[in-house]
């Protein structure tokens, strides 16, 4: 396999994170940045923003769904409290 060479400038910090975990690994940290690109699947990028804009989506949504669920639990023990005062009244 041919390779060609790509420069990557990081903050030190960031190398010395590279480096220890390629090391935890047991990989250079070609390879585990190699691995790391492969395992962040760089060609989804479209889904990526789709998966984001649906999750500011639910974001958004989620009070609205929680005063949903509210007001059906308190609904629901109106009912049975009132199914339950019938039964007593008998």
């Amino acid at each position: 396999m041919k390779t060609q060479r790509v420069t990557l400038l990081v903050s030190p910090e960031d190398k010395r994170r590279f480096k220890t975990l390629a090391d935890d690994r047991g990989l250079s940290v070609s390879e585990f940045v190699r691995q790391a690109i492969e395992a962040y699947n760089v060609s989804s990028i479209s889904d990526t923003r789709e998966l984001a804009a649906l999750t500011r989506e639910l974001r958004r949504a989620m009070p609205a769904m929680r005063r949903s669920v509210r007001d059906a639990v308190a609904s629901t023990n109106r009912t049975l409290a009132s199914i339950e005062a019938r039964r007593r009244a008998r």
